[in-house]
């Protein structure tokens, strides 16, 4: 997830609780801690969501590691919502904060979409039950 603070200064973070909640009108999504120390720029919005490729482990880690690592000397491109995109991301969601729902020690921002770009090769990240997986191909449907 990635966005500019006041300053215009690149802010992301890597998520874990990311989801679609509508399709009309398109809705997202996303929990973070209320300890998260940019918690204030998402509530503010615009935000971009970059879905990593399941290449880019290291990129997943490092946007959980340091705040001052996570941008340095990595080249970015702006969203249209003048948001940071993330290199190689398998597809990028941009939107507007649309309201932020309180969720015990979490906050759920909800964002509406307004672009959306997505490449139509690549496996999406995975992390689950504590670690980088792989989604297993889905066995071929009867027609």
């Amino acid at each position: 997830m990635t966005a500019r603070d006041a300053t215009g200064t690149p802010v992301g973070l890597t998520v874990s609780a990311f989801a679609s909640l509508s399709l009309d009108p398109p809705l997202i999504l996303i929990c973070l801690n209320r300890d998260v120390h940019d918690l204030a720029v998402f509530h503010a919005g615009p935000f971009a969501v970059n879905i990593l490729s399941e290449g880019q482990q290291a990129l997943s880690r490092r946007f959980a590691g340091p705040r001052e690592a996570r941008f340095l000397e990595l080249e970015v491109e702006a969203a249209r919502n003048g948001c940071p995109i993330l290199p190689e991301s398998l597809a990028v969601i941009e939107c507007r904060m649309e309201s932020v729902v309180a969720g015990g020690d979490h906050d759920i921002i909800i964002g509406a979409v307004t672009s959306l770009r997505c490449h139509p090769e690549g496996r999406p990240l995975i992390y689950y039950a504590g670690g980088y997986n792989r989604l297993a191909d889905a066995p071929p449907t009867a027609r």
